[in-house]
């Protein structure tokens, strides 16, 4: 276990950076802590050799894929680390090894001293019962060729485990953009800070487990350049929640209106508004449609329910609320669109989803200050102009929107983007099992519950989403298919304690 913890970890830095970043910055940082590229070079091969002897003690047939970078060399240290301990090791180059220079070169050449079989033609991938990958790593961008796609397939369906190096080829490590026929790592080890576009979207799944290794140049390289985003733990999200005062009672503990819910959609308002309670706010308001009051208030007698036919009755309950969460079941009717209308003179804060996203994708008119969350086809929708920037990468997207709208955008997705003009959290919880209708509701009912509590809007909306994902993750230990947004209320309660 010792050495393990001395090459990588599985507790993940708190910051990360852009591949660009890494690229730019790891020289002077290995420079700066007295040591050389070729020396990280080889701590890179001592990481990912350290997996071997903790995790895969019984493979012995190893097949390397290599290319023309940095990545390669990475390997060859690894696959001359793997021959001394005995294993049988193949490296499949893509490219001619000609094309290597420096350390990578350096490294090619130790390699073949210690006699290890380098091939130019595809071995029977069927025979190694491990894979790596180290063919592109942070510099890559663009398409990957259709051999190489069919490389990376056949290692996918094959039974053998697959580990990356760095990054896995076919992703951009800064915007997490995932190239047709990327390679699909069951473990990841990424070196020297962690990239941001490997903790959201599709890019997290093609990472499977990812570990990190400082390769002893970490605090070098941090005081180099500001981390792109963060990447909070439990501790860091939990310290602005503050105890609650013995002597608290519910006008002291926040007021939320809640508004949706219409005709034949009360679930939506009524899974919102019960977030709201179970993450302890102390006095919540549903305004929805009037047939839908009975539903909403039966079997949770603890919301005040009221059933709103045009904005003026809106406006008296906005009137008496300290937080406004608008959207659950709202709808895009003539009803609803009144409702939202009215609804933009709020001037609190306003927690916008579902239909109020889509209604206000419709209007130039703006709230004052607001949460945004979208899911990517929403967040596309309140794009203004689609060609200004790549919808595909999530960062760009989530903060083009947050300053178009004033607002603190939350990209919703694996690895939830929080996002503000002056940050970016990256979300650390969260489980497949979330695919399931009504968990955005009671997403948006817990960042309204804290926001109403008195926490800051980037602090509640950035622990609102971890306490989401893991209150699912918890929930989903008893399977991950057939998980209903309501098990998640018990989960929330006790979390927040």
């Amino acid at each position: 276990m010792f050495i393990l913890e001395a090459k990588y970890t599985t507790n993940l830095p708190q910051v990360a950076y852009s591949a660009q970043q890494v690229q730019q910055y790891e020289a002077q940082a290995a420079q700066n802590s007295g040591t050389q590229l070729s020396h990280l070079m080889q701590r890179a091969g001592e990481a990912l050799f350290s997996w071997f002897e903790y995790d895969q003690v019984s493979a012995q047939h190893v097949l390397l894929l290599v290319g023309k970078g940095n990545n390669a060399g990475d390997a060859y240290v690894l696959a001359k680390l793997l021959h001394q301990s005995g294993r049988n090791v193949c490296v499949f180059s893509l490219y001619d090894p000609a094309l290597l220079s420096g350390d990578a070169k350096d490294a090619y050449h130790e390699a073949c001293k210690h006699s290890i079989t380098v091939v130019m033609e595809r071995p029977k991938i069927s025979d190694f019962c491990v894979i790596v990958d180290g063919v592109f790593g942070t510099g890559f961008r663009g398409d990957l060729s259709n051999d190489i796609q069919a490389l990376f397939k056949e290692c996918a369906i094959t039974r053998a485990k697959c580990l990356s190096i760095d990054v896995p080829s076919g992703i951009n490590g800064t915007t997490g953009i995932v190239a047709k026929g990327a390679f699909c790592a069951d473990v990841t080890i990424t070196f020297i800070a962690l990239k941001q576009g490997l903790l959201t979207g599709t890019a997290k799944g093609f990472c499977g487990q990812l570990l990190y290794a400082s390769l002893a140049v970490e605090d070098a390289f941090y005081q180099l350049t500001p981390p792109s985003a963060v990447y909070m733990d439990h501790t860091a999200l939990f310290v602005e929640l503050e105890k609650r005062p013995l002597d608290s009672y519910k006008n002291t503990c926040g007021h939320v209106l809640l508004v949706g819910g219409n005709k034949g959609m009360a679930g939506a308002i009524r899974l919102a508004s019960e977030a709201v309670l179970r993450s302890g706010a102390g006095l919540v308001t549903v305004a929805t449609h009037p047939d839908n009051v009975a539903s909403v208030l039966q079997g949770r007698y603890e919301l005040m329910v009221h059933g709103i036919q045009n904005a003026s009755e809106l406006s008296i309950l906005m009137s008496k609320a300290d937080i406004m969460v608008i959207g659950p079941g709202l709808g895009q009717d003539e009803w609803a669109q009144a409702i939202f209308t009215s609804s933009l003179g709020f001037a609190k804060p306003v927690v916008c989803d579902a239909d109020g996203l889509n209604l206000l994708a419709k209007t130039k008119l703006r709230f004052d200050n607001a949460i945004l969350t979208p899911h990517f086809a929403e967040a596309k929708r309140l794009l203004c102009d689609l060609e200004a920037i790549d919808a595909f990468n999530r960062f760009e997207l989530a903060s083009h929107l947050a300053k178009t709208y004033k607002a603190i955008l939350v990209l919703k997705g694996p690895g939830t983007l929080t996002v503000s003009e002056e940050c970016i959290n990256i979300n650390r919880s969260g489980c497949a099992a979330m695919a399931s209708a009504g968990m955005g509701d009671v997403l948006s009912g817990i960042i309204g519950s804290l926001l109403a509590q008195g926490m800051k809007p980037f602090a509640a909306t950035s622990l609102a989403v971890y306490i989401h994902g893991l209150a699912a993750k918890i929930a989903a230990k008893e399977g991950e298919r057939g998980l209903l947004a309501s098990d998640l209320f018990v989960h929330i309660r006790r979390l927040l304690g």
